[in-house]
């Protein structure tokens, strides 16, 4: 219908219970986290010495789009 405005699931401010506050939670308190501080913090130096971002995601079982958001501090901002 057009002008009718949409409604979402929820809003990011209130989320149902089934999701417990998870995406508030950082880095490895969040529990569908694949990657701890430290992998981020080792990966990320690796990176700085040149290895492929492939290969880092081999090594630490992610995908690579989810080591580039970890490299990239898209994630795990957090962390130095």
């Amino acid at each position: 219908m057009p002008g009718r405005k949409r409604d979402t699931r929820f809003s990011a401010s209130r989320q149902p219970a089934r999701y417990a506050g998870a995406a508030n939670r950082k880095g490895s308190d969040n529990f569908a986290s694949k990657l701890t501080e430290k992998d981020v913090t080792r990966a990320r130096q690796m990176h700085k010495r040149g290895i492929p971002l492939h290969e880092l995601a081999d090594k630490f079982g992610v995908h690579a789009s989810t080591m580039s958001r970890a490299l990239r501090k898209l994630t795990f901002r957090h962390v130095k």
